[in-house]
């Protein structure tokens, strides 16, 4: 295999690695809000209540992709890289006693390679990284 072709499949390779992350993590829609009402009449301790809960959800996307290929004196390099960044925030409220419950996410993803092909010797690199976190809280109060 000669030189260029070692660099195109070395493009193309990275180039399918970073769009197959992407995708990966692109299924959680993008934006979503909706409510929930449940006007029941309960008791708590003796004292008739109506409750109604509602709930949200939030999410923000990024992706980006790139990739180069040069040809030289020395001969030819590529280089290609890959990054998605997601987050999500929900929360629930309900009315009666002051409960409440948030939650938030976040995942972040990216990888790249590198390639290089000289007269008298190839190269190359790839690096990928990943992280992702949650939270959680809630409260209420006593009737």
């Amino acid at each position: 295999m000669n030189a260029t072709k070692f660099v195109v499949l070395l493009i193309f390779v990275g180039v399918v690695c970073a769009n197959v992350g992407a995708r990966q993590l692109d299924e959680v829609s993008q934006k979503t809000r909706f409510g929930i009402s449940i006007p029941e009449t309960v008791t708590t301790n003796g004292i008739d209540a109506e409750r109604i809960v509602s709930t949200g959800t939030s999410s923000y996307n990024t992706e980006y992709t790139n990739s180069n290929a040069n040809g030289g004196a020395s001969g030819p390099s590529s280089s290609s890289s890959g990054s998605v960044n997601k987050y999500a925030y929900e929360y629930v409220t309900a009315d009666g006693p002051n409960a409440r419950a948030d939650t938030s996410s976040y995942t972040f993803g990216s990888a790249g390679s590198n390639a290089a092909a000289g007269p008298k010797a190839t190269e190359g690199d790839a690096y990928s990284y990943g992280d992702a976190g949650s939270s959680a809280s809630g409260s209420t109060d006593n009737p």
